[in-house]
Formats: C-alpha cells, sequence, structure tokens
C-alpha cells in the first residue's frame, strides 16, 4: 500500500513553505507516495471556524507521516495533540553545513550532528502547570521563610524528569548512532545535562542513559557534558559531534543556537518520532511578519521532508533532495552571479533590501532543477 502523508500548514508563514515543499514532492512523482492536505490553524478557521477541524485530525489518525509548517496562535491545539496526543518522545534536529551557507566561523566543513531532544517532559512538563507559590505554601510543601522571601507574586513551574522517558529517548538516540555509524558515522553518543545543580533531575537523565548505553550498545562511544560547557564547544570543537542526547528546554535552546552555524533557522529541519505518527517540521516557527509575502526560506521544511521520506523507506529520493538542496546552497558562494535563484536568507542583507533573491515557491523550483 502506498505512504499516506497528511500535509498541515499552520499559522504565518506555515502554508507557504508547505505548499512549496509539497510542490516539489509531487514533482519528484515519488511512486508509493501520497500527499494530502488537511486545514488547521488560520485556514481552518475560515473554513471550519475552528483551528482543528476534526477532518483533519481523522487525515493525521489515517497517516503514516504528517508535514508540518508552522505553529502560531490558533495552533497550538495541533501541536499539543501531534507531540503528546500522538506521543512523539524524541525531537530530531539535524545540525549540517552545506558548503556555501553562510556562517559566522572560519572552517565548517565537516559539522554533521543532530541533537536528539527529549519532547515531552522538562521544563515544558509545567504547561499548564504553573502557579503562584503561595499555593505551594498553603499545601505545606513550602515553608513560610522561603515563602515570604520570594515574595507573594512569585511564581513556580514543576519540572520532570522520568526514568521511563530518559529510557525511551535515550534508546531512540542511541539507535540513531548506530545508524549513522552503518552509514559512516564515528558512533558516538553526547549526553548533555546539569547534574552539578540538578543532582536527582538530570543527574536521572544521564545514569539511566549510560547504563543503557553500556549494556545493549557497547558499540558506542559515549561521554557526556554540562549543558554550559557543551554551549561553548558546540561553538568551539562543533565537528567533535556526533548524536546529542539533552533534556527539552536546553535541547530547544542549543539547537536553534547551533543553527547559525550552518546558515539559521531557514536551513533548519526536524522530525519528531513517537510510536503512533512522526510529525516533520521547521523549527523556525510561524514568523508572522513575513507571512503572505511569498519570500520565506523553505529549504528547513524541505529538509524534514527529506527526513520524512528516508523514515518511510524512499531513501534514494531522501538523498536526491538533500542532493538538490546542497546544489542550491553552494551557489551562494557566487551570490552576484545567483542571486535570483537563492532564499532571502542566503544573501546579503544589501540584496535583500534591494529584493534581489528569489520568492518561497521560486526556491523550491530551483531545488527541483537541480536533483
Amino acid at each position: 500500500m502506498p505512504k499516506q502523508v497528511v500535509a498541515l500548514g499552520g499559522d504565518g508563514i506555515g502554508p507557504e513553505v508547505i505548499d512549496a515543499t509539497v510542490w516539489l514532492l509531487k514533482e519528484m512523482d515519488i511512486s508509493g507516495l501520497e500527499i494530502k492536505k488537511g486545514l488547521i490553524g488560520e485556514e481552518a478557521i475560515k473554513v471550519y471556524n475552528t483551528a482543528f477541524p476534526k477532518e483533519s485530525r481523522e487525515l493525521i489518525d489515517n497517516s503514516d507521516a504528517i508535514l508540518f509548517g508552522a505553529v502560531g496562535d490558533t495552533s497550538t491545539m495541533v501541536l499539543a495533540y501531534l507531540r503528546w496526543g500522538l506521543d512523539n518522545f524524541a525531537n530530531v534536529r539535524p545540525v549540517k553545513y552545506y558548503d556555501g551557507a553562510p556562517t559566522p566561523i572560519k572552517e565548517p566543513e565537516g559539522i554533521d550532528f543532530v541533537f536528539v531532544r527529549e519532547n515531552l517532559e522538562g521544563m515544558y512538563s509545567c504547561i499548564g502547570k504553573e502557579g503562584k507559590i503561595a499555593k505551594l505554601h498553603k499545601k505545606g510543601l513550602m515553608n513560610k521563610k522561603d515563602f515570604e522571601g520570594y515574595g507573594e507574586k512569585a511564581v513556580y513551574g514543576t519540572r520532570i524528569i522520568s526514568e521511563r522517558e530518559s529510557m525511551r529517548v535515550g534508546r531512540f538516540a542511541c539507535e540513531l548512532a548506530m545508524k549513522r555509524k552503518s552509514r559512516g558515522g564515528p558512533g558516538k553518543l553526547t549526553i548533555v545535562h546539569k547534574s552539578n545543580v540538578l543532582k536527582l533531575q538530570d543527574g536521572l537523565f544521564k545514569d539511566t542513559i549510560y547504563k543503557l548505553a553500556k549494556d545493549e550498545f557497547s558499540e558506542l562511544i559515549v561521554d557526556d557534558y554540562y549543558v554550559d560547557d557543551m554551549a561553548r564547544r558546540l561553538l568551539r570543537y562543533p565537528t567533535d559531534f556526533d548524536v546529542i542526547v539533552i533534556p527539552n528546554m536546553m535541547g530547544d535552546i542549543l539547537s536553534d543556537m547551533t543553527a547559525e552555524l550552518v546558515g539559521g533557522l531557514g536551513m533548519a529541519a526536524s522530525g519528531l518520532f513517537g510510536p503512533k505518527t512522526p510529525y516533520f517540521e521547521p523549527i523556525h516557527g510561524s514568523a508572522p511578519k513575513y507571512a503572505g509575502l511569498g519570500v520565506a526560506n523553505p529549504i528547513a521544511t524541505i529538509l524534514s521532508a527529506q527526513i520524512m521520506l528516508d523514515y518511510l523507506g524512499f531513501e534514494k529520493e531522501a538523498k536526491s533532495l538533500e542532493d538538490g538542496v546542497a546544489s542550491l546552497v553552494s551557489e551562494a558562494k557566487d551570490v552576484e552571479k545567483n542571486w535570483a535563484s537563492l532564499p532571502r536568507d542566503l544573501v546579503p542583507d544589501s540584496y535583500r533590501e534591494q529584493n534581489k533573491f528569489a520568492g518561497t515557491k521560486r526556491v523550491a523550483e530551483e531545488i527541483f532543477k537541480r536533483m
């Protein structure tokens, strides 16, 4: 049976980058792949008067993979379903340098690592559970001295790290490191944490994954760093890393930071995996000020689709798509000659001010030409 993909635009620039990517996938004419579009967010409200209509949920529930654009103010319930409702616990965020991409470092060649960010716990487990510390005091969970020291307006959040989720995301990261090793990678896993301060929480995260790797993945090289030390190492020694497994908010921050090493958020793809249906999305967000202008860079979405194709078993097509992206990005080395084919992110500010760059759909067309 063909693989079913549902494409969801979402908010802001989401529909534009999704439409360009879906056009490209359909032009590739991949045998065994069917793509349907579902309306969510701003688009859905216009038609169904709700951001998450049952028709779109049915498409999601009957799909093999989801290609998602961006979440803004109206699509949060959709994102909650994709993440927590579908139990997508592992957020894979590649950081790979393609020759020609703008970068602040002198020697970016060889940067090719990937974050496996735990996606359900950490600080984000406090969503909907924040509150005034007065509640903690009233329930006897905070002594009077501490309560008075913080003041009545102070608020709390609940950061949770569990052995179950640490084990799940650790196993996923180990398996990904083994897969990358089979494709020529170093077979290295780096655990990031802050166990020198959060001894119980991050100690549990670190120790659980270390034990798992030792017991079941002895072929891997395993090391670990405190998150603050890791931040500087990623900037100073970015080619030293392979697979990085990291708690939720830490992974969110460091993956955005390191995206700037390889061209910025317009190049930053992701895939989110669990036991049911995975979804694939760029990490740049909805960027509402650019919505409707046709200037958004679709490469992050296209590279997310590349991860999706690889997951679905279309490995040759995934490689062809990535090669097309790499070919276009390489032309950024001669902006004066090639600006009309390049996305806004890959040209200097002086060119942006003159609107000398390719629009969203044009970028997808140029990638297809180079495949």
